[in-house]
């Protein structure tokens, strides 16, 4: 019986292998990637789009900044009013869908406040088995023209939010995104953990009322 419990434990623990997330830098389209098509017009700070193709699939774009999604030219999200430097931008799925691989390109071109610089893009991603793990970062610098970048998952692994901090650019354009899935129903890591220490006591509990 005690041999059970610590195969519990064992498999309870499998959320601390880290979930692989991939940067590179360049436009590098995967398999299956859509546009992002978003709704032109809207501001505030949380706009929304769905990828073309999938429009059951609802994309936020959200920050601290006012937002704004330009009515004319390539789908992109911009400051508020335009011409406003971004350093803030979270984008995920709504109603807890995930997504494998996301293409970002923050651009600077024209705008006299926007300079660049170091930006931190922070992946939240979770295991094959839907546990949440640690944030995996990566740190390049934005300047002018195009600064295209792609995040790619391995095999099962999901994301599911990418935030973008510095960097001080326009607008995020050509955003595209694949490997769209639904919200999973699986434990919180919290709950797991909580679980596995009962199991664990329980384990003990009886192997001392057998002695």
């Amino acid at each position: 019986m005690r041999r059970l419990y610590m195969v519990i434990a064992l498999c309870l623990g499998i959320g601390s292998v880290h979930a692989t997330v991939i940067f590179t830098l360049g436009n590098n389209p995967q398999p299956g990637e859509a546009n992002i098509l978003l709704n032109s017009g809207a501001s505030g700070n949380l706009v929304t789009g769905s990828p073309n193709g999938f429009p059951t699939f609802v994309v936020n774009f959200s920050s601290t900044q006012n937002l704004l999604t330009p009515s004319s030219g390539q789908a992109r999200v911009s400051g508020n009013p335009e011409g406003t430097p971004l350093n803030d931008l979270t984008i995920f799925l709504a109603q807890g869908a995930t997504y494998g691989d996301l293409i970002i390109n923050p651009f600077i071109g024209g705008c006299s406040a926007c300079s660049g610089g170091s930006a931190t893009i922070t992946v939240l991603a979770m295991n094959s088995l839907g546990i949440l793990e640690p944030p995996a970062i990566f740190t390049y610098t934005i300047g002018n023209g195009n600064n295209f970048l792609t995040i790619t998952t391995g095999s099962g692994e999901r994301i599911v939010s990418t935030h973008i901090a510095g960097g001080s650019f326009n607008d995020l354009r050509q955003p595209r995104i694949s490997e769209l899935a639904p919200a999973r129903l699986v434990p919180e890591p919290a709950t797991l953990g909580l679980l596995g220490i009962a199991v664990v006591g329980i384990g003990f509990a009886r192997r001392r009322k057998l002695h």
